[in-house]
């Protein structure tokens, strides 16, 4: 009966330990790196934009880190922030054979220099589904017309 007794208070001391009731849980939240979405050219400098509508960084306009440019917007300048609404329609993933989109005009150029573009602003997101299969098959001299699903040629 003394060993059952001495196991059963062994036991009990460390369910005890285990539960821990009095200690305060202490939380740490991380911020990592700014996920970088697209680029916007302003006073000869390319501002970096992360996924939060931010200006995170900014380059010179001799900088080789090119990646998908958003024209047409309207910035607070003051508060490096993007204040459009637009911007909702703008995926957070941007195809790679996307050069520029510009929200403005509603067109979409492509890495082989071809204009897209687009009846609605809504449609940007169908559109650039289409563009990532068909981008490196489009003609830098035609300009091409993204209405219902399709890509019609305009000119060329």
């Amino acid at each position: 009966m003394k060993k059952y007794t001495v196991v059963l208070i062994i036991y009990s001391v460390l369910l005890i330990f285990s539960l821990n009731i009095n200690q305060e849980k202490t939380v740490v939240t991380r911020y990592g790196e700014p996920v970088y979405w697209f680029s916007i050219y302003h006073d000869t400098r390319i501002w970096k934009i992360n996924t939060e509508g931010r200006i995170y960084d900014v380059c010179g306009e001799d900088s080789l880190e090119l990646g998908p440019f958003v024209t047409g917007l309207d910035i607070d300048i003051d508060n490096g922030v993007i204040i459009d609404n637009r911007l909702k329609h703008i995926p957070l993933r941007i195809p790679e054979g996307v050069f520029e989109i510009n929200l403005a005009e509603k067109y979409i150029v492509t890495r082989n220099s071809a204009v897209v573009y687009l009846t609605d602003i809504a449609e940007i997101q169908s559109c650039l589904n289409a563009i990532v299969i068909t981008w490196q098959y489009l003609d830098s001299d035609t300009i091409y017309l993204y209405k219902n699903g399709k890509i019609y040629t305009i000119k060329g």
